[in-house]
Parts: C-alpha cells; sequence; structure tokens
C-alpha cells in the first residue's frame, strides 16, 4: 500500500514538473510586460531621433532569441522605408534597416555605373563612420559590409545615383 501511495506521489510531482516545464517553455518567445522598461513611446521618441526625420507608420512588439524588442517602421522624407529595433528593456538601438524602394537600378551592370568604387566607398563610409571590411558590386550597386567599435553595417550604395539605398546596423 506504501508502495502504491509512493507511486502515484512521485508520478503526480513528474506529471506537475512536466507541466510547469512546458509552461516555461511555451511563454519564451512571447511578449511580456513584466520586464518591460521602456514605453512604445519612448521606443517611437528614441527611433526618431536615431533617424532623422522618420515618420512613424507601425510598431509592433516582437522577441527575437529571448531580447523584447519594439520594431519601429516608418518612412523618411526621402522615401526610404526603415525599421528601428529599440531594446525593451534597456531602450538601446539594436539595428537599423534602410531600403529605398523607389530605386530605379536593379538591372544595371557593372560596366553602366556612372559612380566609380572609391566615391561609393566614402559615401558608406561617411554614413556609417565604419571601416569597410568586403565590398562587391552586385546588379549595379555597391554592397559594403563595415565595422566600428561597437557595430557592423551592412550599406547598400546605387551604382547610378551614388545614394544609399540600403542600410542595416546591427550591434556586434
Amino acid at each position: 500500500m506504501k508502495k502504491t501511495w509512493m507511486i502515484a506521489g512521485v508520478a503526480g510531482v513528474m506529471i506537475l514538473g512536466g507541466a510547469f516545464g512546458v509552461s516555461a517553455v511555451s511563454n519564451d518567445g512571447q511578449w511580456s510586460d513584466k520586464n518591460v522598461k521602456v514605453s512604445q513611446k519612448q521606443a517611437e521618441d528614441t527611433a526618431v531621433k536615431e533617424v532623422e526625420g522618420l515618420e512613424i507608420t507601425k510598431v509592433e512588439k516582437d522577441v527575437d532569441d529571448g531580447v523584447q524588442k519594439y520594431e519601429v517602421k516608418g518612412m523618411t522624407k526621402d522615401g526610404q522605408e526603415m525599421d528601428v529595433d529599440i531594446h525593451a528593456e534597456s531602450g538601446e538601438v539594436l539595428e537599423v534597416d534602410r531600403e529605398d524602394s523607389d530605386s530605379d537600378s536593379d538591372q544595371v551592370s557593372a560596366a553602366d555605373l556612372k559612380v566609380d568604387q572609391a566615391t561609393a566607398e566614402k559615401t558608406a563610409e561617411q554614413e556609417t563612420g565604419g571601416t569597410i571590411t568586403e565590398s562587391e558590386v552586385d546588379d549595379g550597386h555597391f554592397e559594403f559590409e563595415l565595422v566600428d567599435d561597437t557595430h557592423e553595417y551592412d550599406v547598400t550604395v546605387d551604382g547610378q545615383t551614388g545614394e544609399v539605398i540600403e542600410y542595416e546596423k546591427e550591434k556586434k
């Protein structure tokens, strides 16, 4: 009889332990206001400070690799779509993505480029303040990877206009 109660007790503990384990796992990846120290308004203000002239169109709450963040989406006055990720606990800018939706030079060959490599490199370095680690020409665009002390950047410069058409900033 004692053996039966002991087996039932052990089984009950295992079932409860499993239920708590599943509960802990199922909450992983879901937004929780418990640890959030930055309001949505503060995240929006940070994004506007990070990207001059940003007009916010949407703010999403997201969890990426266990990190809660606000994804602030918007448009600049010159028509570039922007995504700015703000850490929900610290308020730190985690990533900035920029893509020009009006680019007309998608299928330009390297021979048809109006901007030379040196000019495109200078533009990318001025945009980020970083140092170029990799570069290539693809579909009429110069694509650069740059780094500084705290961030990594991916920058695409239009080979026809010399303008930055894509910009991504990510914390190391």
